[in-house]
């Protein structure tokens, strides 16, 4: 009979001699247990009910196991792609992002340089030994990409809307990364600026699909049917290719 240890709230690590370690995240939120890839490894989210009954998680984790395996493969192989380094470049629509190593520039520090067609981040060669540095940078860039972007994105929605006969009552610049979009019941479009890192027809779909969330504010089958129109019949097509896009940096 499982034995549930309620007062077992503090999130914590198990290893896996064939996946490594894998983190828990206990919630209260949590109805069932779930794994996620995120940064090269597997994470378990788990109700706080199950937190202190590691024996049923492994029997989990043994069931489901070449699944976890694929799921890990995937995450390494996203993680090495936004991995961070001198001289990385990273190509949009609106140009290229490049990143510079300089020992000119001070520790700690980051500088800008723009020319036309490409932005260059600029820091110290030790630096990217840090991983809060890198998680740092990650969000620099960002900023950066909203403040000489994020006009540009606000008028592709409006110009979509429009040109679909739709309204809306704002639109926002976000910078979530696994929420690439959002719709609230009033009318607000957020789109996240992580959408300039993807290609041009991908950046149009996420956007359709909130603009279809003017009309129906759910995921019904009349709730594809729009979106599929607005995406010019590509919006299976589109879902699948988005769902296996790396990003070339990651939160």
């Amino acid at each position: 009979m499982p034995v549930y240890n309620f007062s077992m709230l503090k999130n914590y690590e198990i290893t896996d001699a064939e996946l490594g370690k894998i983190a828990i995240n206990i919630s209260k939120r949590a109805r069932r247990i779930s794994f996620r890839g995120e940064n090269g490894t597997i994470t378990a989210t788990i109700p706080h009910n199950y937190s202190g009954n590691i024996e049923y998680l492994q029997q989990l984790i043994d069931k489901h196991r070449a699944a976890l395996k694929r799921l890990l493969n995937k995450s390494v192989s996203r993680h090495e792609n936004s991995r961070l380094y001198d001289g990385k470049r990273i190509e949009i629509v609106e140009g290229t992002l490049t990143l510079k190593a300089d020992p000119n520039i001070g520790r700690g520090r980051v500088r800008t340089c723009k020319t036309e067609k490409e932005i260059i981040f600029l820091f110290h060669p030790n630096d990217l030994e840090s991983a809060s540095f890198q998680q740092g940078l990650v969000r620099f860039i960002m900023r950066t990409l909203t403040m000489h972007y994020g006009a540009a994105l606000r008028q592709m929605v409006e110009e979509r809307a429009s040109l679909l006969g739709l309204k809306t009552k704002s639109v926002r610049i976000g910078r979530g990364q696994r929420i690439l979009g959002h719709c609230s019941r009033s009318g607000d479009i957020t789109i996240s600026a992580f959408t300039l890192l993807l290609p041009q027809h991908l950046r149009e779909y996420i956007i359709c699909h909130e603009l279809a969330h003017l009309t129906h504010f759910n995921h019904s089958t009349s709730f594809h049917t729009l979106c599929n129109a607005y995406c010019n019949g590509n919006e299976a097509v589109w879902t699948r290719e988005l769902r296996k896009f790396a990003f070339p940096i990651s939160l």
